[in-house]
């Protein structure tokens, strides 16, 4: 199956996948905000069943993170190395500039998927330190370090055809 997998993998995203990328508006009362993958990565440990894993990347980048695949893969959950209860400032992400940029960091990610016959689908990933949750009964419950959000659009012949 990997070798289909490789096969349907875009080698360049396609110019009508940045075109129609979607515009985000933040809630000027949101105190979170997108957050630097990188940083995210920077406060972390892989550990296994509360164990730090051997022979494991530090620090842990960008350009190592598959690394963890074979030393672990599945089983691996990334850990704090800060106490995320004191709120330390990188769960609070990176205010966008006036241009709606993150600058220095990398907030987000797009994945294409070539189908073939012309369809496309693009998922925009959004990352975010922290996302909190609901709340429930008078209770806020769902809190949560390291939040992927996302938009997924449809294209056929490079023209949206459906919004996710």
């Amino acid at each position: 199956m990997p070798m289909e997998n490789e096969k349907r993998q875009a080698r360049e995203v396609p110019p009508f996948v940045l075109s129609y990328a979607p515009k985000v508006w933040l809630h000027s009362q949101d105190p979170n905000f997108p957050s630097d993958i990188g940083a995210q990565l920077a406060h972390t440990k892989p550990q296994i069943n509360f164990n730090v894993v051997a022979d494991a990347p530090d620090p842990l980048t960008l350009d190592n993170l598959a690394s963890l695949n074979v030393l672990g893969g599945r089983d691996v959950h990334l850990t704090s190395v800060d106490d995320i209860t004191k709120n330390p400032t990188w769960l609070e992400g990176v205010k966008p500039d006036a241009n709606g940029k993150t600058n220095g960091a990398t907030s987000c990610a797009v994945i294409v998927n070539d189908r073939g016959a012309g369809n496309v689908d693009a998922y925009y990933m959004y990352f975010y330190a922290l996302g909190i949750g609901n709340t429930v009964l008078g209770q806020e419950v769902g809190n949560h370090v390291g939040d992927w959000e996302h938009n997924m659009i449809r294209f056929k012949d490079g023209i949206p055809q459906a919004v996710w």
